[in-house]
């Protein structure tokens, strides 16, 4: 066949044929993605290479179509499928190829090098010494790194581990969505919706299923389908907030909230009542690891998202803080001119203040809606951080089964923004870059943990001491009430004065003492947290201790993978308790 029949076939199967149409309804821009591409290398697998590489023009077209503008493609860019789809990726002008090989020592396909802007070298000598397959190891890279999959596929079982059904199991297992050309019959581009797999989801049950093309599961490509698809995966380029133009890979900028002078109140209050934490040594990030472009992103975007967490943090624990001393504050004026009368407008005076004082700060809150904003942002950074230490290893951050929105959108985004780290895995790197993310991810965590369960212990115990010792002097002041009351009585003598304005003093300031203890508790759960945290670092330090001193790579995405599900219970569980972290009035 010409070239102008293979043409007009592709522009009838990909809609470019009607360029009025596509004019008159663009499909909305998606983010910055990553595209994975697998494929055959056999010749009897893969067929026409001619008809094959006319496909995947198609295929980058239909992207392209389906509002991606600015992607990377990532391949094992080994001869035969990868070299094909990398050419056309060129062709298509989507964005660069990042290509990443299974063995230190492979030698580049013929014309690979010229096709290549970045590449990492894994140390597949070292995986197969463990009895596990270097191509699936590269395989799980690739997939860990997409938010699609375009894969030249018979359809058929792989002959062994690490083949191109491999790659199509592991992104339906991760949530992603393959853009399948299927060798022998290539005019036709169909897409896998991997959420109308059933949750029990067998892979050979699956290709047993794409015999008969079943329908949501299986469907006809289209630019809207694919659209549709990286949409669903929170891929949409929303503007941001103000208007202008994000800049690409990075976080948005902190908001900006007054730095009234009291957002130090709680650190105060916290270093008072629990002391410091004691120091913690922490290892360095390895140079060479620092001078990764795509780590020194994430690290910028880390560090601003936990500026403005903590930030928004410190403002919110010391607003509740400064609110429950004054209700404190407030049950002794209100109590005062008892002691001296000719004091009770000054004090009712005082009263109006600390309530209208209270009331604006409470209401600040409400209409900032601080309480979510700061659990967001705390989100993120801890999202941003898992991501970075993901990163470093070429470990996914997303669940088996779940798609990207299990994780946050936002940091996803960085994440790809960053891209790949380049350079070759060898054993001094597995090593150095190995220790920083153990350390990062578990070791530090589990000594922050560690720290927070003595410190948050501390001060729930003394929050506690402080509440019980005020209702034990209520009890004392009340049974010497009534012990004066009755001794008097019986000599025909009447309470002293003092002692029932004693009385009524601390009638009003012990509960109040009672219910603002109640309230920090409540509404910080400071006891919660320090047993959360108590439970969470024991378990990360036994994943430190089953990793062994000479781990290889494969080793440490195991702890890395155990960290990071542990540490997302965790975020799960801090992130749902955000409506009761609202500020407490105290009446």
């Amino acid at each position: 066949m010409n070239d102008a029949g293979l043409n007009r076939r592709q522009a009838a199967r990909t809609g470019t044929g009607d360029a009025k149409t596509a004019a008159i309804r663009p499909l909305p821009r998606l983010q910055f993605i990553q595209v994975a591409f697998a494929g055959h290398n056999r010749t009897e697998d893969l067929g026409d290479t001619i008809h094959i590489s006319a496909s995947l023009e198609a295929a980058f077209a239909m992207l392209s179509q389906a509002g991606v503008s600015d992607a990377r493609l990532v391949t094992g860019l080994a001869a035969g499928a990868d070299l094909l789809a990398a050419a056309a990726w060129k062709k298509a002008g989507l964005g660069p190829v990042h290509a990443v090989f299974p063995f230190i020592d492979e030698e580049l396909a013929p014309g690979a090098a010229g096709l290549m802007e970045s590449g990492a070298w894994l140390d597949g000598r070292a995986t197969e010494a463990l009895g596990r397959n270097a191509h699936l190891a590269q395989t799980r890279w690739l997939i860990g790194a997409a938010d699609i999959l375009v894969v030249v596929w018979t359809g058929e079982h792989a002959r062994g581990a690490g083949g191109t059904a491999d790659a199509v199991r592991l992104a339906l297992e991760h949530g992603l969505p393959v853009l399948w050309i299927k060798p022998g019959d290539p005019d036709v581009l169909r897409l896998i919706r991997p959420e109308h797999l059933d949750e029990d989801f067998g892979f050979l049950e699956f290709l047993e299923e794409l015999r008969f093309g079943r329908t949501p599961l299986v469907r006809a490509a289209s630019p809207a389908a694919v659209h549709e698809a990286l949409a669903d995966l929170g891929l949409r380029a929303d503007p941001p907030p103000d208007g202008g133009e994000a800049g690409p890979g990075t976080a948005p900028p902190p908001r900006r909230h007054r730095r009234d002078g009291n957002w130090r109140t709680y650190a105060l209050f916290r270093r008072i009542l629990g002391g410091r934490a004691p120091p913690s040594e922490r290892l360095p990030t390895p140079p060479d690891l620092a001078a990764e472009p795509g780590f020194l992103l994430l690290t910028q975007a880390q560090a601003a998202a936990d500026e403005e967490a903590s930030r928004l943090g410190a403002v919110h624990r010391s607003h509740q803080v400064i609110l429950l001393a004054v209700a404190i504050l407030a049950a002794i004026a209100g109590s005062a001119s008892g002691i001296w009368p000719n004091t009770k407008l000054l004090m009712v005076c005082i009263e109006i203040f600390l309530a209208l004082g209270a009331f604006f700060v409470w209401l600040d809150s409400e209409r900032g809606r601080r309480h979510h904003r700061w659990g967001d942002a705390r989100r993120l950074a801890e999202d941003l951080r898992l991501e970075r230490v993901a990163w470093t290893l070429g470990v996914s951050t997303v669940p088996h089964g779940a798609n990207l929105l299990s994780s946050s959108a936002q940091a996803r985004h960085v994440r790809r923004r960053a891209g790949l780290p380049s350079g070759a895995f060898g054993p001094d790197r597995v090593a150095t870059w190995g220790a920083w993310a153990i350390d990062e991810l578990i070791a530090g965590q589990a000594a922050y943990h560690r720290a927070q369960s003595t410190i948050n212990g501390r001060v729930s115990h003394r929050v506690h001491q402080l509440e019980n010792g005020s209702f034990a002097l209520l009890m004392v002041v009340l049974l010497a009430y009534v012990a004066a009351t009755l001794g008097m009585a019986a000599f025909g003598e009447h309470t002293p004065h003092w002692l029932s304005t004693l009385v009524a003093v601390a009638g009003s300031i012990v509960p109040a003492i009672g219910a603002a203890c109640l309230a920090l508790e409540a509404t910080l759960a400071l006891g919660e947290q320090a047993e959360r945290s108590r439970v969470l670092a024991v378990r990360l330090e036994a994943i430190v201790d089953d990793l062994g001193p000479k781990a290889g790579l494969e080793a440490h995405q195991s702890a890395a993978k155990a960290a990071i599900r542990l540490q997302r219970a965790q975020e799960n569980h801090w992130a749902e308790g955000a409506v009761r972290r609202r500020l407490m009035r105290a009446g």
